[in-house]
Parts: structure tokens; C-alpha cells; sequence
């Protein structure tokens, strides 16, 4: 049995291995082929057959069945058929965890464009008067950009005052004059 579990150590590393160095992408044909097929974004993190179709569930089952197997036997801490079975469980729970935890982590998608979203609460100043019965524009800094954004104000203000833009209004963003304590900070 020890050969056993060696060998399934051995293609758990070289399955592994070749997934962190093959530069894979699950949704271009990679590796993971129980990437999510239906289009429905969850992944089928809960379809069983999704999960025993992937090639990262195999990979981590086996490195983990390998592992778990190998030591046991090799310390002889526990007889065969326990080592069997608790080899067996360590390889599908590692195999499921990875499957599900890396579908999770890969749907969920990291964006440096400002959205309209982002405007609201930031500091911005006025390079174009604004005033209630004319739209301006406001320089504001959002996730490392400086962006210009059409502007409404209640009242009127001027060129290079600091400004808290309160309300996102589809077409332009109202915005106020920014607190003293604030507009210090810009």
C-alpha cells in the first residue's frame, strides 16, 4: 500500500506543479476543466460532477491522499484499512476545498476603473464653475486617476475650491462645498 500512496504523492506534486507553472486560465481552456460551463456564474461549486471533472480536484486529492497515506503508513500510525480511509477522506476534502475555493476566488473580479459609484464621499476641486442653473466640472482623484466630472452645486463656486461630492445624478454628480476640516486635507 505504501506504493500506493507514493505514487499518488508523486502525480499529486507533478499535477500540481504543472498547474502553478503552466500559467493556466480556467476560463480559456486551462487546466480546470469543471470551470463554470452553464454560464451562470456560481461556478457549480455544489454539481458533483462539475467538482470530479476537474483536474484540480485531482490534483489536490491525490497530493493530499498521497500525503496523508504515505506518512501514516510510513510512521505506522494506523492500521491499513484506517489508513485507507482516512487517506481517502483527506483526498476528496482537499480535492472539493480546492475546487471550491479557487472557483470563488477567480469569478470574483478586481476592477482600477472608476465607476460614477466610487465618486460619492470624495474630495474633488472645481476647474469649471458650478452653480444651481449651470453644470461645471470637478477634478477628483478616484482609485489612483484624476478624472473631470460634469458637476451641480446649489450654490455657486468657483475655481479651485475643494468640493464633497454629495449625490450621484446620472448625468453629473451635485456636489457641495467640503467642510473646512476636510477641504484641509485635499
Amino acid at each position: 500500500m505504501l506504493a500506493l500512496y507514493a505514487g499518488a504523492l508523486l502525480a499529486g506534486l507533478a499535477a500540481v506543479a504543472i498547474q502553478l507553472f503552466a500559467g493556466h486560465d480556467a476560463d480559456h481552456g486551462g487546466l480546470d476543466h469543471g470551470a463554470d460551463h452553464d454560464g451562470n456564474g456560481d461556478g457549480d461549486a455544489g454539481d458533483v460532477w462539475s467538482v470530479l471533472a476537474s483536474v484540480r480536484f485531482w490534483a489536490f486529492g491525490l497530493l493530499a491522499f498521497g500525503l496523508v497515506g504515505t506518512l501514516t503508513a510510513v510512521f505506522h500510525l494506523a492500521g491499513p484499512a484506517l489508513t485507507a480511509a482516512v487517506s481517502t477522506a483527506a483526498g476528496i476534502a482537499s480535492g472539493v476545498f480546492a475546487v471550491t475555493a479557487i472557483r470563488r476566488l477567480t469569478r470574483r473580479t478586481a476592477s482600477s476603473h472608476a465607476t460614477r459609484g466610487d465618486l460619492v464621499g470624495k474630495l474633488g476641486k472645481v476647474v469649471v464653475p458650478v452653480g444651481a442653473e449651470w453644470r461645471g466640472k470637478v477634478r477628483i482623484e478616484v482609485k489612483g486617476a484624476l478624472i473631470d466630472v460634469p458637476a451641480r452645486a446649489t450654490e455657486a463656486i468657483g475655481v479651485g475650491e475643494v468640493v464633497l461630492v454629495e449625490e450621484d445624478e446620472g448625468d453629473a454628480v451635485r456636489v457641495e462645498r467640503a467642510p473646512s476640516e476636510l477641504s484641509r486635507l485635499e
